[in-house]
């Protein structure tokens, strides 16, 4: 491999078009592969998962008395919740965060929100877990703040973004 690149070390020496050519070559590599995208839209990277907005049916069939909220907890875009449910372990466990566009009769409007949390296991063993959801899909146009209802949590929560 030595042999090789002092050849090509050896052919682009007296040729300064050609090396010319390769230093460009590698700014423009070290330029594409440095670039970082500044999108607000893409999921923030401490969050495990996206809030969605669904249909107002869906919303209202969905369970929420298969765990119980312990903790809320805002930081940033990423709404952080800890629930406690019954189970074999909470590996298995599959949450998502909705939310419905029938909004509250009052101004500012403000959300519902509800966690799914998909648990088929029968075992009786009580554990806790912590996860966050991205809430940039449930802002409002218009309002740089809103009051977050979470069915099975008393405390609203006031997000600004």
């Amino acid at each position: 491999m030595d042999t090789t690149f002092s050849t090509f070390l050896h052919l682009i020496e007296n040729k300064p078009h050609v090396r010319n050519k390769t230093v460009l070559i590698g700014l423009f590599c070290i330029l594409i592969f440095s670039c970082n995208s500044d999108d607000k839209s893409t999921i923030d990277d401490n969050c495990n998962f996206i809030s969605e907005i669904i249909l107002e049916d869906d919303f209202n069939g969905i369970n929420t008395s298969n765990y119980k909220i312990t903790d809320v907890e805002l930081k940033n875009d990423c709404l952080e919740i800890t629930f406690g449910s019954s189970g074999c372990g909470p590996d298995l466990w599959e949450e998502n965060l909705y939310s419905v566009d029938a909004f509250y009769t009052v101004f500012p409007l403000q959300r519902a929100l509800k966690m799914k949390l998909i648990n088929e296991e029968l075992c009786l063993t009580v554990f806790q877990k912590t996860v966050s959801f991205d809430i940039t899909p449930i802002q409002i146009d218009g309002q740089s703040e809103l009051q977050l209802n979470i069915y099975g949590w008393n405390e609203q929560i006031t997000y600004e973004y």
